[in-house]
């Protein structure tokens, strides 16, 4: 029987990202803006508690393949040489886990018992620290793309214009960490996040299909000693 091929999965680990963010995303439901009044972000959180739950857990999940995806990335880099931007990214993805961990614990929280039991002005803070954190996520996701894209760009592990896309991403991940509106647009919670998000999971499902299918084979299963007697 056939060795697992774990180096492959590790690569296409990207893919499952994607897809169970999206599902988050899309459970979470719609959230209200930054600036709303409290009574919104109170009845969301109350309205939508079961939901919030399932899609907290989601993400979580996600998290879990994105940490999985990226040691994939950086194992194969610096077995080209690329040590350094390996290690770059292990630590920008080891950062920007452990702030959306936090960010997302915090808001199953929210749902779970702090919207029922809390002052609604509490709930509203607690709910604009999530997005702020989020705003801080969005440095080491920009360096994770900048050393992602460099790194698959000299080592030629993907095209030329999907590196040149990752730093565009990771131009627009500068961009989110600077959105501190009131409201509208470039609020935390505007509608830049719906040019930025679909462009970065993009490349991610991109990326991690490329790699996946350039994988090695995995490794056949010793069949047993042939010097062995009979």
């Amino acid at each position: 029987m056939a060795a697992i091929n774990w180096e492959r999965w590790a690569r296409g680990a990207g893919v499952a990202f994607v897809v169970l963010t999206v599902a988050a995303f899309i459970l979470g439901g719609e959230p209200p803006q930054v600036g709303d009044p409290a009574a919104d972000v109170v009845a969301y959180y109350e309205e939508e508690r079961g939901q919030i739950l399932v899609a907290s857990l989601l993400f979580a999940a996600a998290l879990g393949f994105w940490i999985w995806f990226a040691g994939a990335l950086a194992n194969i880099l610096r077995g080209l040489g690329e040590g350094r931007v390996g290690a770059t990214i292990i630590a920008a993805v080891s950062v920007f886990a452990a702030v959306q961990l936090v960010s997302t614990a915090l808001n199953a929280m929210l749902a779970h018992s702090i919207a029922r039991d809390a002052d609604e002005g509490v709930v509203q803070g607690l709910f604009d620290v999530t997005w702020g954190l989020d705003l801080v996520a969005a440095i080491p996701s920009a360096v994770f793309f900048v050393a992602a894209s460099l790194g698959l760009g000299r080592t030629r592990l993907v095209p030329p214009w999907l590196g040149r896309a990752g730093l565009f991403v990771a131009a627009l991940f500068v961009l989110r960490s600077t959105n501190l509106a009131r409201n509208g647009f470039w609020s935390p919670t505007g509608e830049f996040l719906f040019v930025l998000i679909p462009l970065a999971l993009l490349w991610i499902l991109t990326t991690s299909i490329l790699l996946f299918r350039t994988a090695p084979a995995a490794a056949a299963e010793p069949a047993g000693d042939a010097s062995a007697p009979t």
